[in-house]
């Protein structure tokens, strides 16, 4: 069973990030390096993605004004950040089910959120398929990142 479970600084879960595969991080950050900023911030959640009690995936929730990066209003959006699923478990659908599970986890713990966002690297077409299959639309936004252009992209809550 996948689960959502907001990361914790306990010994269990930083070990669980130690070991987290992910060798190619093209378009996204490592969890260590979203966790290097996260863990003093308030305005940024990390979420790890489990089946079981095994992490196969990795996220960052962000609220307030650091969501006006993208465009996004900071009295109602979420923004996604940092988003992966751990190499060796890839191609089982992981992605996908923590996208469907992730906007209940949202209204749980930010209940004034009316829209998730996230940006997406214009040369990521598996990741672009995915979002649009969740039900992501693109906001016509876009911005520059470190791999060029990315579109913005938003879900209603």
């Amino acid at each position: 069973m996948l689960t959502l479970k907001i990361y914790q600084n306990t010994q269990q879960d930083r070990d669980r990030i130690a070991t987290y595969p992910l060798s190619d991080p093209t378009f996204t950050a490592t969890p260590q390096q979203a966790l290097a900023i996260v863990l003093d911030d308030v305005n940024r959640m990390p979420v790890m993605v489990l089946a079981d009690t095994e992490l196969v995936g990795f996220l960052v929730l962000i609220k307030n004004k650091d969501v006006q990066e993208v465009g996004a209003d900071p009295a109602t959006a979420i923004l996604i950040r940092s988003l992966s699923i751990a190499e060796t478990q890839r191609g089982r659908g992981f992605a996908t089910q923590a996208l469907q599970l992730l906007p209940d986890f949202v209204r749980r713990h930010f209940p004034t959120a009316k829209t998730l966002t996230l940006s997406v690297d214009h040369g990521n077409l598996t990741a672009q398929k995915l979002y649009e299959k969740v039900g992501y639309v693109d906001t016509g936004r876009r911005r520059y990142g470190p791999y060029g252009e990315q579109q913005v992209l938003c879900q209603k809550l």
